[in-house]
């Protein structure tokens, strides 16, 4: 038959186990607390149970539990200083502390409550990773003498407590970021939307009029989209115009620049990767295939992506499986997919440079964009809109474009197309001061003044204006198949040595 230490023993033990699997259910704080104590009452009997936590120099009551806890104590606050049983407490490691409360002055709730003369209070620090963060407190109002299991016990419960308060705190910042990041997705999809309303495509040529009716007839589907044409002609504006046409509209619409990612890097950003699955890889991460699901993935400059991925990306287009880096399980997913390119996919499928089936699969629906040197009627419409949007962000009044610089916009040639449009009327906006937009001189580079006084360009000027124009055609790009040295036909050493002296630098041509 057991004796009375050990049947203690054992009943402190049951009741701290049952305590601490109550403390690690993820209810909430208060709820948590309250059936904690009701278990740890079975074994320390209490008038008062309390949780206080550090708020600056002092204590606050958190949690209040048992026929003492009153509404003043509620949120009230406890002063340090002067106390030295809640200093010493504040500084102990883990052992609890027990003692009589014949000191009114040092009394834990002196002014908050009236307590006998000479009753027991029981406390116990709470620490979490080697900080002392509160105090447990279990009042008697009878002086009780309490045997060295007990206060082991007590000690376990308060090692426990501290855990669960923890992992309590934890999970409400977690849920409030969640909550948090939830909003902001929803805020930038509605931005995205509203973005693509109030600025529309702008159609007003034939060739456009004509991609905004096969768009309306694709969106419907989930046919994969290949959008083709000149750098800067819009062809990332054709592919959310056509998401936000589609059933996907509210789901994420994700972007991919294939020509910016390293070639190291883009297997990871297309299909994620699992922990460890190279060096760096402290975390798994989801790529921009899991993150599409069940939108639409825009692969801009496709052309670019390296021929040892492309069989990645045909399985997944054809099988919707995705295999992340380091991963042995396929993952499904539900991507629409549109590429887009400025290059010659035949040409490099003939070069073998681009796999002949993936061409096939990409091209289900080709769409072509025309240049805006060969749809000047889109140009005002174009203006127009950008020109509203900019007061409208800028908070200024609404700008006019008048006949005379729309023509001036219509009769110039736009080797940087749309792009090279915005650009052209965003400076000519900053520099506009009254409510008509005035272009600054040399805003639009012209031959026609050389040609009206018959003298021709220097070869620098020539050269500068070539060199600037190819510039903007690979928005910078100086190696590569479709990179600036190989279209001029120059080693790419000797492109930066000539760039580098009419003091051109590629990066300023990137984002042009």
């Amino acid at each position: 038959m057991p004796t009375p230490d050990l049947e203690t023993a054992l009943t402190g033990a049951r009741l701290v186990e049952e305590a601490g699997a109550l403390l690690t259910l993820g209810e909430e704080p208060e709820r948590m607390v309250a059936h904690a104590f009701e278990r740890l009452g079975q074994l320390v009997p209490y008038d008062l149970a309390t949780v206080l936590l550090r708020e600056g120099e002092g204590l606050r009551v958190a949690y209040a539990v048992g026929p003492l806890a009153t509404p003043q104590l509620s949120e009230a606050r406890i002063p340090v200083r002067g106390n030295l049983r809640l200093q010493n407490a504040l500084k102990a490691r883990s052992r609890p502390a027990t003692f009589e409360e014949d000191d009114p002055g040092e009394d834990t709730f002196h002014g908050l409550l009236e307590m006998p003369h000479g009753h027991s209070c029981l406390v116990a620090p709470l620490r979490s990773r080697g900080e002392t963060f509160g105090l447990m407190t279990l009042d008697a109002m009878v002086c009780r003498q309490y045997p060295e299991s007990v206060l082991h016990h007590v000690g376990v419960f308060a090692s426990l407590l501290a855990l669960g308060l923890k992992q309590a705190e934890h999970l409400a910042r977690l849920a409030e970021r969640e909550r948090s990041l939830a909003e902001e997705v929803s805020y930038f999809r509605e931005v995205q939307r509203r973005d693509v309303l109030q600025e529309p495509l702008r159609a007003g040529s034939p060739a456009m009029l004509g991609i905004l009716d096969q768009l309306r007839q694709v969106a419907a589907t989930a046919a994969t989209v290949l959008i083709t044409g000149e750098t800067g002609t819009g062809k990332e504006k054709v592919a959310q115009t056509l998401h936000h046409l589609s059933p996907r509209r509210d789901k994420p619409f994700i972007k991919v620049n294939c020509s910016a990612l390293p070639a190291s890097l883009i297997e990871s950003e297309l299909f994620g990767h699992v922990k460890g699955a190279f060096s760096g890889a402290a975390s798994a991460r989801k790529g921009r295939f899991e993150l599409a699901d069940g939108g639409t993935l825009f692969l801009d400059e496709i052309g670019d992506l390296p021929l040892d991925l492309q069989p990645k990306l045909l399985r997944a287009i054809q099988e919707k499986e995705i295999d992340p880096l380091g991963s042995e399980k396929s993952r499904k997913v539900d991507v629409r997919l549109v590429a887009a390119t400025h290059a010659d996919l035949r040409k490099a499928v003939a070069e073998g440079r681009f796999r002949e089936d993936l061409f096939y699969r990409l091209s289900v629906f080709p769409i072509h964009l025309p240049p805006l040197r060969e749809r000047p009627e889109d140009i005002a419409a174009l203006a127009e809109g950008f020109l509203d949007r900019f007061a409208r962000e800028n908070r200024r009044p609404s700008i006019r474009l008048p006949e005379a610089v729309r023509e001036q916009l219509e009769a110039y040639a736009w080797p940087g197309n749309v792009r090279e449009l915005h650009n052209v009327l965003e400076r000519a906006a900053i520099l506009s001061a009254g409510h008509e937009l005035r272009l600054p001189p040399g805003a639009l580079p012209s031959r026609s003044a050389s040609e009206r006084t018959g003298r021709p360009l220097t070869w620098e000027a020539q050269e500068r204006a070539y060199l600037e124009r190819l510039l903007r055609h690979t928005r910078g790009k100086i190696s590569g198949v479709d990179g600036a040295a190989a279209l001029a036909d120059l080693a790419p050493s000797t492109l930066l040595s000539r760039l580098e002296k009419l003091g051109l630098r590629p990066k300023d041509f990137r984002e042009a």
